[in-house]
């Protein structure tokens, strides 16, 4: 699993590029401020796709909390219910 996580992220953010360039290249250029529009929502797509995938991949790739053993293992005590 380790070894395609580093490329999540840049290929979501180059296919949604892609996917607003196409989108780009079918607006007419008779629109200026249509085509203006959908490079500047792409774009801000594009980096929220990149923030937010980087932050599920460090997620993904962070140890459980559970995994860890404790600190100190003559600390733990256990009570049973009086």
């Amino acid at each position: 699993m380790d070894t395609y996580l580093a490329f999540v992220t840049p290929v979501l953010t180059v296919l949604w590029s892609l996917i607003c360039l196409r989108i780009y290249t079918m607006i007419s250029v008779e629109n200026p401020g249509q085509r203006r529009l959908i490079a500047i929502s792409g774009a801000v797509g594009a980096a929220l796709i990149y923030v937010l995938a980087s932050h599920v991949v460090a997620i993904i790739e962070a140890p459980l909390a559970s995994d860890a053993p404790p600190a100190d293992e003559s600390r733990v005590r256990v009570q049973a219910r009086p």
